[in-house]
């Protein structure tokens, strides 16, 4: 079922890969309560590096630099708890986070609040005409709201007839299809009520961007332009805050899945999670660790199996001093696991419950 609902689409800016840092003392830290935390969060990366678990060492070693700068005489204990061994010794880097991110390659020419067409497709499938909204579930509109799904997903780039026909009507042969897609275009501009809002030419098809806007278009676009903006910046976390507000849930939830959206769905994803991870990185260096917490908390009512952000949020728990919180945490990643998706946490989740639970003990 389509809903075509009253709103503005909001836009944004978008993220720059994270510095590297190849050291474990970050400046001269005053305070000693962060200074105790931080030696709480070696001690993890201590037991995990001994594991060999490099990569979730330097994780939570991020978030021990994110604490803040310590005194320059607490430099030898801090890496003499980490299992007798310096970073260094370990080639032990902070790994560069690198969005996933397809560049936009034709930004929007007109404000998105006054398109007369205007499409959800995060977190569902809705569609605003002329400020009209409406809901429709009649049979003979689910052509057209397929082939308008279809170029939402090409965005700018004209998509060829013949591959339209071929995704909608797989099992029809050539002309057929082909008739069959001239008729839902048509259908699809009545729908729509404006007859440039869908374009042909040259056996190519594509949405009119001065008719049509797009939620899906905004994100791709922020997200494009957060690449070129440094991890901690003055105005990063405000634009990836409003990226990710732009992400209501994953690309058409509750619509009748179709081979065609899988891929990108996925794509997608990866995108918002890397998105996710940069801002609570974000947060973490500046000590925000209650907007971390929101974060990761948001990010995993929208993604209840993104394991990846329960582990970051059992970190920021045991961070916060919240350790039984944080081993509430893992058992309920591990529950919504098992229910519905009949798996285990992965090796890495559980070595990291075993830490966080020594330590808590």
């Amino acid at each position: 079922m389509v809903r075509i609902v009253t709103g503005s689409l909001v836009g944004i800016e978008a993220p720059a890969p994270e510095p590297e840092s190849s050291t474990l003392i970050c400046a001269e830290q005053p305070n000693r309560d962060k200074s105790q935390q931080l030696m709480q969060l070696v001690h993890v990366a201590s037991v995990l590096l001994r594991q060999g678990e490099i990569v979730l060492a330097q994780q939570v070693l991020d978030q021990a630099c994110a604490l803040g700068p310590v005194p320059a005489q607490r430099h030898d204990e801090l890496r003499c708890s980490v299992a007798g061994t310096t970073l260094a010794a370990a080639n032990l880097t902070v790994p560069r986070l690198a969005a996933e991110c397809r560049i936009a390659t034709e930004p929007p020419r007109r404000d998105a609040r006054i398109c007369p067409v205007r499409v959800r497709a995060l977190g569902g499938f809705e569609v605003m005409i002329d400020g009209i909204t409406f809901s429709s579930g009649i049979k003979p509109q689910r052509r057209p709201l397929d082939l308008l799904k279809l170029l939402v997903l090409a965005d700018a780039a004209p998509i060829g007839a013949g591959e339209l026909a071929d995704k909608m009507w797989p099992d029809s042969d050539g002309d057929t299809a082909r008739n069959c897609l001239q008729v839902a275009v048509h259908r699809l501009r009545r729908l729509l009520g404006h007859e440039q809002a869908v374009l042909v030419h040259d056996r190519k098809l594509h949405l009119n961007r001065t008719l049509c806007a797009v939620d899906l278009w905004e994100f791709e676009a922020e997200v494009a332009q957060l690449v070129d903006m440094p991890l901690g910046g003055g105005d990063f976390a405000g634009r990836a805050a409003r990226a990710l507000g732009l992400y209501r849930g994953h690309l058409f939830s509750h619509e009748p899945d179709q081979a065609w959206m899988l891929a990108p769905r996925e794509r997608l994803r990866r995108t918002w999670l890397d998105l996710v991870r940069q801002l609570g990185r974000d947060r973490e260096m500046r000590g925000e660790w209650d907007a971390a917490y929101r974060l990761y908390q948001g990010a995993i009512e929208l993604d209840p199996f993104a394991e990846e952000i329960y582990r970051r949020l059992m970190l920021c728990q045991h961070t916060m001093g919240q350790r039984n919180e944080a081993l509430y945490t893992y058992r309920r990643c591990r529950k919504q696991l098992a229910a519905v998706l009949g798996v285990e946490p992965s090796a890495e989740t559980e070595r990291l419950y075993r830490v966080l639970s020594s330590a808590a003990s």
